[in-house]
């Protein structure tokens, strides 16, 4: 609806602004090297030479202030960096905030002369100009006509105007001090609109303007590995590995060096040039196929096999080989994945504690948002088809898998592998797990519906040892199960078998089929036949320790203990004090009975005295109560000398039953 603003110098500060912004561009060179790491972290290298003061200037995306601020290093010999200065995270608020307006009212000016009470101002609408102080705008509404607003001024004399505010008003700020404010707030504004960079001031000492290198780390997506793998015959197979990166460091590349690596380092952030926020932890909603093979961890007894000769090869070559010099690439198995097999990928590895770092040749030019895919590995491996068995699966059939030994030289890390077959072709996909140098995974790609695999398993406990100290007997028990895999091959041809048993904490187990061990499983090999059914047999084997107390124990447990005892005197006295137990227990239960009985005629006695005292007296019925009441004590008193008795039974048979005991 309204207008024209005039003000002196605005125009001319943005453009200012804008020119100063692609000059800052170009102050801190271009990126020439960075370095991916698999922690989703990217280290950028840029090399430019100082102004004067020493100052460096880089433009960098809003979303990387933080990791700069956190991070940027000065790389050589020459200079330190003295410090570092941008603008804050909030620069049109903190502007704003001496203003008498707001960025809202900067969009009408009605409500931008409503905002400068008290200045003055030249406002022209309709072929009428008014001067003077602003008083306030009125809107006023009709049905008549649509919305107006009514500005007030104070003029010369002080005159008190008005006037229309039209569709042709023009508003020009006379105050000198309010035209800077007002310019100052047009171009916040006009920053904030792009606000999507920061230009980061380095002041560096001590480099003489000499050329320096300026490294920091910022968050960058992950890069990625894809597998190809083409098994052939002879045990061999040939292994690509393929990297797969993107550029999203807010810059085009021109010629940077690209380097990757496998490390994993503890990465944490911070919101240094940010308000701070509580953050929540996030529970991810578990969209996995349950019919996906988890990825292999190793076999543990790799570590064990091959710690003597690392200790000899580590003598022999000190110095650190890269994958051109350890790995002869042989040729592949077929056609698949072009060449000959015997073609250099040119990437350039090397090997420390924690990571493998892949250095990929020449330079690259990569716009960002892109994505660049090269390969980082060709080689001829040892590989063998296995068919895996998990004990306890749903399924009765065991999984494909390819068993990969890692000869390549270098560790590699985890990625997903498509499997082929020199002859078939594509026969699957599988996660391999990160698989270090000199290692072996299995990598499951596929059921195998020729081969059926049926478990039974028997448990068995045995008492192996058992000893009497201070009264308790301490026994030790072995508890064994037998789980029978039995294995029906394949009618087209030979399989190997590798049955997965789990590891059960505390127990022992033998197998004469086991051929290695994961952090979970124990690992049973075996081949079958075309056609061919084989068997594997595994032992778990737990000791369990026990007391008990021999005064407590049931007569038929002391017959077992018996029974099992290795010590014929031990058995003998076990023997015994069943027996002496068996009696103890018929006199206890005997002594209860009589005491129950006292009871038991104790109350059919006071049921008497209680009718005795309801009858007339000298009646019938009385008398015949008086009788039947005279033989109930007739009959307690006998239950009594029955109980005096059975207790005398009882105290003896118990120091028989403590003596007995005593005797051990």
């Amino acid at each position: 609806m309204f207008q024209r603003i005039h003000v002196a110098g605005a125009a001319a500060l943005l453009l200012g602004t804008a020119l100063s912004g692609i000059a800052v561009a170009g102050d801190g060179g271009g990126i020439d090297a960075i370095r991916l790491s698999s922690g989703g972290l990217a280290e950028i290298s840029r090399k430019a030479v100082p102004t004067a003061d020493g100052t460096i200037q880089i433009e960098v995306p809003f979303d990387q202030v933080d990791d700069i601020l956190k991070s940027l290093v000065l790389n050589g010999n020459a200079g330190t960096i003295d410090r570092v200065s941008l603008a804050g995270p909030r620069p049109l608020e903190e502007t704003f905030k001496g203003l008498p307006f707001t960025p809202e009212t900067l969009a009408s000016a009605p409500a931008l002369l409503a905002s400068m009470q008290g200045t003055v101002v030249s406002v022209t609408s309709g072929g009428k100009t008014v001067t003077g102080k602003v008083l306030g705008v009125e809107t006023r509404d009709s049905e008549k006509t649509a919305e107006r607003a009514l500005l007030t001024v104070l003029g010369k004399d002080d005159r008190i105007d008005t006037l229309k505010l039209g569709d042709d008003a023009a508003l020009t700020v006379e105050d000198p001090e309010m035209r800077q404010k007002l310019a100052d707030a047009v171009a916040a504004t006009g920053r904030a609109k792009n606000d999507g960079a920061r230009v980061v001031n380095v002041h560096i000492a001590g480099t003489g303007g000499q050329e320096v290198r300026l490294n920091y780390v910022i968050a960058a997506p992950i890069w990625k590995t894809a597998y190809r793998v083409v098994v052939g015959k002879d045990a061999k197979a040939r292994l690509q590995a393929w990297a797969i990166l993107e550029n999203a460091s807010g810059v085009d590349w021109k010629g940077v060096k690209i380097a990757l690596s496998s490390a994993d380092p503890v990465t944490l952030k911070q919101r240094l040039h940010q308000l701070y926020w509580k953050e929540r932890s996030e529970v991810v909603v578990n969209t996995a196929s349950d019919n996906v093979a988890a990825p292999d961890t190793g076999n543990l007894l790799n570590r064990v096999r091959t710690r003597a000769a690392s200790d000899k090869k580590a003598m022999m070559a000190p110095a650190m080989e890269t994958v051109a010099e350890q790995a002869a690439v042989a040729p592949a198995p077929a056609d698949y994945g072009g060449g000959t097999g015997e073609a250099e990928t040119g990437a350039t590895a090397t090997e420390s504690d924690t990571s493998a770092t892949f250095d990929l040749p020449g330079s690259y030019d990569l716009t960002n948002g892109d994505t660049l895919s090269v390969p980082i590995a060709d080689a001829s491996v040892e590989a063998q088809m296995v068919s895996v068995y998990t004990a306890g699966s749903k399924l009765r059939h065991p999984i494909a898998a390819i068993k990969i030994s890692n000869s390549t030289g270098a560790s590699m890390t985890g990625g997903i592998l498509t499997v082929y077959d020199a002859n078939a072709g594509y026969i699957g996909d599988a996660e391999l797990a990160g698989l270090p140098k000199g290692d072996t995974r299995m990598a499951s790609f596929a059921t195998d519906r020729k081969v059926t695999v049926t478990e039974d398993r028997k448990p068995t406990q045995k008492i192996v040892d058992i000893k009497v100290v201070d009264g308790a007997i301490r026994t030790t028990e072995k508890l064994l199960e037998t789980t029978t895999y039995t294995i029906s091959g394949a009618l087209d041809g030979e399989r190997t078998i590798v049955i997965e048993h789990p590891v059960r904490e505390g127990w022992s187990f033998v197998s004469q089929a086991e051929n290695g061990r994961t952090a979970t499983h124990h690992r049973l090999q075996t081949n079958v036949e075309a056609g061919g059914e084989a068997s594997i047999t595994a032992v778990d084997e737990l000791l369990l320790s026990n007391s008990y107390t021999l005064a407590d124990a049931e007569p038929d447990v002391l017959l077992g203990w018996s029974s099992s005892a290795s010590d014929k005197g031990v058995a003998e006295k076990l023997a015994q004090l069943a027996e002496a137990r068996r009696k103890q227990v018929d006199a206890h239960r005997e002594l209860e009975k009589s005491s129950e009985d006292i009871q038991r005629l104790a109350g059919e006695q006071e049921r008497i005295r209680e009718n005795i005292g309801a009858v007339p007296e000298n009646s019938d019925l009385k008398t015949k109560y008086l009788k039947i009441l005279e033989e109930s004590e007739t009959s307690i008193a006998r239950a009594v000398e029955k109980r005096e008795a059975a207790q005398k039974v009882t105290d003896l048979i118990d120091e028989q039953v403590r003596e007995t005991i005593r005797q051990f």
